[in-house]
């Protein structure tokens, strides 16, 4: 599916989702580093890192990090985000606000169950 940016009053109404493998994950004492990839719509194939620090509570914290997605061969989109998370059980949920190359602005939810591989990514359109 791709992203419907027409509208600027409805934006923020419009979404995707899209299931993202995860490919490594690195626990360290002061942050965790996730990296995933897939395909995202009309971002084509995509490669995100995620770097996640912790807050005082351990579960819980501040992420922020970088995702590029291959649309052809001639475009490449960035997007750089920051954001938070929690983690409730095994699973852990990251809200960013994430600034594309182009000048658009997503707000992401991405949703990742540490018992499995993949991470669920939902995008809404900010700008």
């Amino acid at each position: 599916s791709t992203l419907d940016r027409s509208s600027a009053a409805s934006d923020v109404y419009k979404r995707q989702t899209s299931i993202l493998n995860v490919t490594s994950v690195d626990m360290g004492s002061d942050k965790t580093t996730i990296t995933a990839s897939g395909k995202m719509g009309e971002y084509g194939k995509v490669y995100v890192t995620y770097n996640m620090t912790y807050s005082a509570d351990g579960v819980s914290g501040a992420v922020e990090g970088v995702g590029r997605g291959v649309v052809d061969a001639e475009t490449v989109m960035t997007g750089r985000f920051t954001g938070a998370w929690r983690r409730e059980g095994s699973t852990v949920t990251m809200y960013n606000t994430v600034n594309m190359n182009d000048g658009s602005q997503n707000f992401d939810v991405i949703t990742f169950d540490a018992r499995g591989d993949t991470l669920t990514h939902k995008v809404f359109i900010l700008k």
